[in-house]
Order: C-alpha cells, then structure tokens, then sequence
C-alpha cells in the first residue's frame, strides 16, 4: 500500500466519505419519497444507478465547480469524485426495490392481510417466527391506512424485528462486497471486461493523467452536449404534456403488438440510455442479446402452442412460462460455473489464504487484503446461514440456499457487468429452486416458512449492492488510489445509511399518508403478500420435486455450454454466450428494440468509418445515457414543487 508521503490528490480523504455518506442520506430519503409520493421516472430500481448518476452529476457541474472557484485548494480530486459516485452508487440499490420498500411490507403485510377466508392466522403466520415480523395489529393497521390525529408512530413496533434484520443485512453487504473484492482482479485485470454501466463516470471524471479544471473536458465537447440533448428535450414535451395535454406527447413509452392467436407479443420501446449503452457494447454482443431475446420469444410461441409452456406456480415473469424460467435457471448456474472455472487458479489462491498467511498473491490495489476478504466472507456466509437456520431452515438447506443465492446473484452481476444490461433479473428466485430442486412435500411447513421470508433479501435482485461494488472498483481501477481501505469503509457505511435512512422515511411516510395511499405495487395484495402467498400455497399443497425443473434446468445448462465452447472456441461464431441466461425474461425483451437499434448504429458506423468514427461518435451516446438520466431527475424535482405525480417519462 502506498504511505502517507503520497500526493494529497490520490488519497480517499475523510471530507469524500462525508459527502458519500451525505449523497447517501440523501437518496435514503429521497428515493422513497419520489416512488411513494412523487411517483415519477424510476431512477433507484435498476443496476445502472440512475438517482446516483443524477446527483453525481449535480455536484460534479455545480458544487465542485463552485468550491474551486471560491478557493482552488477547495476543489475535489478525481479521487475525491470517486469516492462519492461509489457511494452514491451502493446507497441507490438499497432504498426501493433493492431491499426497503420490499422488506417493510413483506415483514408486516401478513397480519394485516390475514383474514377468515385466507386462515393465514392459523395456516402461515405459525410457521414465520415473531421476530422475523412486527406482531403489533394496531401498529400495523396505522401504517397502512394513516396515523390518527393525535396519535404518535409507534417506533417500538419496529424495533424488535428491524434489529434482527438488520443482522442479517450488515452480513449480507459484508459478503456481497467480499466476493467482488476477491474476483475484482479476475474480472477486470485478466478477463478484462468492458463494464459499460461506469463508462459516463469515467468519462465525466477524466482519464488519469488528464489535467484537472473547474470544468471537465467530457462538458466542452458539443458533441456531449447534442446527445444530452436529445433525451432532455423530448422527454420534457412528454412531460410537459403531462402538464398540458394539448402538447403533443411524441413518442410513446411502449407500444405492444401480438401476432400467432396472441401467443407472440412484441413490445416496441425506445431508452435512449439502453441505446447509449448498447452502441458500447461489442457488435457480436448486441447482436446476441435482441437476436436471443427475439428466438426465445418465438420458443415460448411455439411451446404455447403445443401445450407445453409450463404451469408450475413459479414467482417469475419469463412470458408466463416456468419451463422458460427453468432454462433460464439452468443458463445462469453454467455460466457461474464456468466463470468459477476460468478464475480457478485465482480463486484457489484465495482460499488458500485462509489457512496461511505466506500467499503470494498481490494485494496492493484491493480495499481489503484477499486474505481479509475470504476472511470475511466466510464469516458473513456463517452468519447468513445461521440467522437462516434460527428463521426455520433446516441445518442441511441452509448453506445449500445460501450457495443458490450467491450463484444466482454472481451470474447476474456478471451479465450485467460484461453485457452492460442496465435493467436486469436472474429468471428464478431462490426459494422457487428450492421448492423445484426438493419439492414442497420434503421440505415441510418450517423450511416453507423460511423460505418465504427471504424474498426480502434474496428475491427481487432486479438491482443489488453486489453489482454495484464491482462496477465502483471498476472506476476506482480506472485512477492511481491510495489509502484504498478506506473504500471499504465507504462502501459499508454508505449501504448502512442508505438503509437506515429508507427505514425512517417509509415508515414516516406510511404513518403520515397510508402506505395504501402511496403505492399499492409495493404495499397492496400480491407484493406485500407474496411471501405469506408463497407460505400458504406451498403448506396446502405439498407436492413432489419437479422433473420439469431438473430436465430444463439441465437443459439450459448445456445449451449455455455450448455456446460458451463454441464462443471459445471459434472465432466467426456469431452468439456471445452471457446472453442466453436471461434471453427469455421480460427485462430482455423490454430492451431488445434500443439494443437492436444500438447495434444497427455501430455496425454501420464500423463498417464505414471505423474505430475513428466509432470514437468519434461515442461521446454522443453517453451523452445520450446522462441525458436520459438527468431529464428523469429535472422532472423530479419540477414535479416535487407543483405537486404532480404520475409523470412517467420513461419505465427504465
């Protein structure tokens, strides 16, 4: 590591990881607020971070500019901005749908929703332990529907069940982190993937080396600025269409059409930052990923209509298919596997060092010592077991739901990191494979109960910290950095108080207004009752583990390696293989028109001029991914003073 004779402008100082922790804050409180109330742009659901982006960005024209200004010394370093953007980023996976606003009705939903008709009382509610849940009624009663005048948030409800959840989620950030610490090298150094997700930072920031103003070069390019541009203007006539419905929209979000007696439906869409990132991706890439997306649809058609879609009860969204998702399931283990396999030697080392302190492996540009991180994830997997094993899991599912989990959520991050897919979801949950794998009738009423209870935590993961901490090393690789432990603090601390500030806000807000009132995606039936759904339908109907799941699955698997073999194997095969895994899920074939628009613009761009043009134009399309962003947060903020809700400009 470097000493403290280091240029004060490669160290992480104490004033970046104030202004993390403040950005932090910030979007603990904000991003509820916006999805509760404001009900405006997503920009905290998906993995490329858009609030963070935004706010960023906001520091980076506005207030650094402004303290160099007023005194030179004042101005943040680039590892300063670092520092802040990698905060911003791991605090905006943790607000929303990354784990609060799914967590705080999910451990509070069954009561409230249990009725005569339903008997969860007597049926499901047994089975999910006191701790793991807020028991007071009235408590309950008042958050969804509003406080009465007078009456007081009664936070002792809370307290209890927070607390043991909150075990729970400091393990789980804590080995989130460990793994990408341990494959940040593998990934990055000798797989050298591309990480199109922080290419806008980078850029913004400047390249190392560059000279440092008040101003960055990326903002004196016009080219820049066109494709800020473009986003900006034409989703403000949508929303000032909103506003005055004589404008004219323009374009529509989404229009669907359905050909094949229905059975194949084709959504056409336009995200200018799906585009921007797109046109960064590799041409075999893009291609692979809209020309996937469109055979799986056309498979999902075909097996409708001969009957064999699939109607096992499986949480998931692959066009209505559970064979489709286990496909899917059985691509995502392969391709984890496989990664595993290419970083064997490395990983072999890591683990190594748990037992010997003499490894030689070098250390010097992570944010824990590897020996520290293995260190550190085990401890953290121990945690995660154990806490799972107190909830009602059996000793044995445990770990092995435990290892689900994290493979799941290490293919996942690794499509989202090589492939650039800003919206994104493994095909299966967790506790769905557990139930396929086992069958609901071995399992028993105890591990259903378990089970259930972690959708909060390892369910959605349609965005997590894990990617974020992978793509914030990314960018931290990008600059001479000093003082690198100290990211790890940041980090942990950022997720912490991102999630204690969603925590307060929530509850706040559910108390003031009615959660009922804000949003019934997250606090009405089926969201908020998708655990004591998954509890009740299991327990009444215990049935065998599913052939359908283990013959799909081991389908998927193969096919997933043969494209991997053949990908590897020559040069003219035109599939990249970390497509398919997720070819047949609705985020994919959301994405597939502005993916295949991306990869028409740099296929012709190529063709005719080159990696010249191809650089040349690039600039435009991040800025096209900044302008998406920033129009979404303008109209935020816009919508936050007048009072309007309900302007969507854009749904990812």
């Amino acid at each position: 590591m470097r000493n403290n004779a280091d240029p004060p402008d490669t160290k992480i100082t104490f004033r970046a990881l104030a202004v993390g922790v403040l950005i932090a804050a910030l979007l603990g409180i904000g991003a509820p607020y916006e999805n509760l109330i404001i009900s405006g742009s997503p920009l905290h659901l998906d993995y490329s971070t858009p609030a963070a982006v935004v706010l960023f960005f906001l520091f980076f024209v506005f207030v650094n500019p402004l303290l160099g200004f007023l005194r030179r010394k004042w101005l943040f370093s680039k590892i300063e901005l670092v520092t802040i953007y990698i905060m911003g980023a791991v605090a905006c996976t943790i607000p929303t749908i990354g784990l609060v606003c799914i967590l705080i009705p999910h451990i509070s939903a069954g009561s409230y929703y249990a009725t005569p008709e339903n008997e969860w009382a007597s049926k499901t509610l047994p089975y999910v332990p006191s701790w793991l849940r807020v028991s007071d009624e009235q408590a309950i009663k008042f958050f969804y529907e509003g406080l009465p005048s007078g009456e007081t948030v009664p936070w002792e409800a809370w307290l209890q069940p927070m607390a043991a959840w909150t075990v729970l989620v400091i393990a789980f950030f804590a080995a989130m982190t460990a793994m990408m610490v341990i494959v940040r090298k593998q990934w990055l150094e000798h797989e050298r993937l591309s990480f199109p997700l922080v290419q806008v930072p980078i850029a913004m920031i400047g390249e190392e080396g560059e000279q440092q103003g008040l101003i960055s070069d990326f903002f004196k390019n016009p080219v820049v600025w066109i494709g800020i541009l473009v986003p900006v203007l034409l989703y403000s006539q949508r929303a000032l269409h909103n506003y005055f419905p004589i404008i004219p929209e323009g374009m529509p979000i989404s229009e669907s059409y359905y050909f094949w007696n229905n059975k194949f439906r084709l959504r056409l869409s336009l995200s200018y930052a799906v585009v921007g990132f797109g046109y960064l991706l590799s041409v075999k890439l893009g291609f692979s990923l809209w020309f996937l997306g469109l055979l799986t649809m056309f498979e999902h058609a075909a097996l409708h209509h001969f009957g064999l879609s699939g109607t096992d009860r499986v949480v998931g969204s692959s066009l209505g298919s559970s064979n489709l998702l286990y496909q899917g399931f059985g691509a995502l283990v392969m391709l984890t596997a496989s990664s595993i396999w290419v970083g064997r030697r490395h990983l072999l080392e890591v683990a190594s060092s748990l037992w010997t302190s003499s490894s030689s492996l070098d250390d010097e540009r992570e944010i824990l010592s590897l020996r520290q991180a293995a260190w550190l994830l085990l401890v953290s997997a121990v945690t995660i077991t154990v806490w799972c094993g107190l909830s009602g899991m059996s000793w044995w599912l445990a770990p092995v739901f435990l290892l689900v989990v994290f493979m799941l959520m290490f293919g996942i991050t690794r499509i989202v990191a090589e492939g650039g897919l800003a919206v994104s979801k493994p095909t299966m949950m967790p506790n769905d494979v557990m139930v396929g794998a086992f069958g609901s009738s071995v399992l028993g009423p105890g591990n259903i109960g378990a089970l259930g209870m972690t959708y909060p935590w390892a369910g959605q993961m349609r965005t997590t910290m894990m990617a974020a901490v992978i793509h914030g090393l990314k960018l931290a690789e990008t600059y001479a950095m000093s003082h690198r432990h100290r990211l790890f603090f940041g980090i942990m601390l950022a997720g912490l108080v991102a999630f204690a500030a969603a925590v307060v806000t929530v509850l706040l807000t559910g108390y003031q207004y009615g959660a009922l009132n804000l949003s019934v995606w997250f606090f009405g039936v089926g969201s908020a009752t998708a655990p004591y759904s998954f509890i009740d339908y299991h327990i009444s109907n215990p049935l065998p583990a599913s052939d359908s799941f283990y013959s799909l699955t081991v389908i998927g698997g193969l096919v997933q390696l043969l494209l991997a073999l053949a990908n590897a194997r020559f040069l003219w095969w035109p599939i990249h293989p970390i497509a398919f895994p997720v070819s047949a899920y609705w985020t994919t074939h959301h994405l597939m028109p502005s993916i295949f628009l991306a990869w028409i613009v740099k296929s012709v761009v190529l063709h005719y001029g080159g990696v010249v043009l191809y650089r040349k134009i690039k600039p435009f399309f991040l800025g096209l991914i900044l302008g998406h962003y920033v129009a979404g947060g303008l109209w935020i903020l816009i919508d936050a003073f007048t009072g309007m809700t309900g302007n969507h400009l854009f749904y990812w």
